[in-house]
């Protein structure tokens, strides 16, 4: 069994290194990616235990990239999965390290938001207590620290949440391919069901948006993955095949208080 799309606590996951790693051996699944959000500490951790203690299992370095496409639809926001690079690759670290510095400014946006919407300062040493020990502070860190105010509606907080204007603190998904495609790792569009219910797109979108980030780079698609539905897999399986692209498949498991309907090593499988 195999699952390329796993996070840890070093983004919006619940666990840390060996928590997850733990329940991925319990798990039977064989081989596995850690792709935090915009973070490759999470997996560079997992891969230092994968290798000190010889597990018999394939790893993959992992990270998920907060990308925005301008070309396309007016601007529409994706998720880039790069796996496979080397952890002290210069391109990779200063990707990472552009990401940070934007995640920064969107969590001063995500306060300022929380402070119009519920009328409450989140404490700001709990905010640099955060940024210590997760380097990629999200939605649920910032909704944990909401609910020490009081009792709030997770699916309310989230509804709010989609009202932010964060579009300028995107990477350019077109100069990561760029950067990225003449190197041996792989770069995959994640979850494109998710795309298309954000922005209201159907399945000619999704193709229009896979051959243009193929013609920029793009060498894989997420084709099974827990958001999927109805003929997905089949309509996506079409286009690997099409634009010659690899297969990828993950549950995007984050833990059960942060995505409480997604399972580790498990994502929908229909017929192709």
């Amino acid at each position: 069994m195999k699952d390329l799309h796993i996070h840890t606590k070093y983004s919006d996951g619940e666990y840390d290194e060996n928590e997850i790693l733990d329940k991925i051996l319990q798990k039977g699944i064989t081989e596995f990616a850690i792709c935090d959000h915009d973070t490759i500490e999470g997996s560079k951790k997992v891969f230092d235990i994968v290798t000190k203690n010889k597990l018999n299992i394939i790893f993959h370095s992992g990270v998920e990239l907060s990308c925005r496409v301008k070309e396309l639809f007016n601007g529409i926001n994706v998720h880039l999965l790069v796996r496979d690079f080397d952890f002290d690759d210069k391109d990779i670290l200063k990707i990472v390290k552009k990401i940070s510095s934007l995640r920064l400014k969107k969590i001063n946006l995500m306060v300022q938001l929380i402070k119009k919407s519920y009328n409450i300062d989140i404490n700001k040493q709990k905010i640099s207590y955060l940024l210590k020990t997760t380097n990629s502070v999200g939605k649920p860190h910032l909704y944990k620290l909401l609910c020490e105010y009081g009792n709030y509606d997770r699916e309310e907080y989230y509804k709010k949440m989609r009202d932010l204007k964060s579009e300028n603190l995107k990477l350019d998904a077109v100069k990561v391919l760029n950067l990225l495609k003449n190197k041996n790792c792989i770069v995959t569009l994640a979850h494109p069901r998710e795309i298309m219910e954000e922005y209201n797109l159907n399945y000619d979108d999704i193709e229009k948006l896979v051959k243009f980030l193929k013609n920029h780079g793009l060498k894989g698609l997420e084709t099974q993955h827990t958001s999927n539905i109805n003929d997905d897999l089949t309509i996506f399986f079409f286009f690997l095949k099409k634009y010659n692209l690899m297969e990828s498949c993950g549950s995007d498991y984050h833990g059960p208080n942060v995505k409480p309907d997604v399972e580790l090593g498990k994502f929908e499988k229909l017929k192709r």
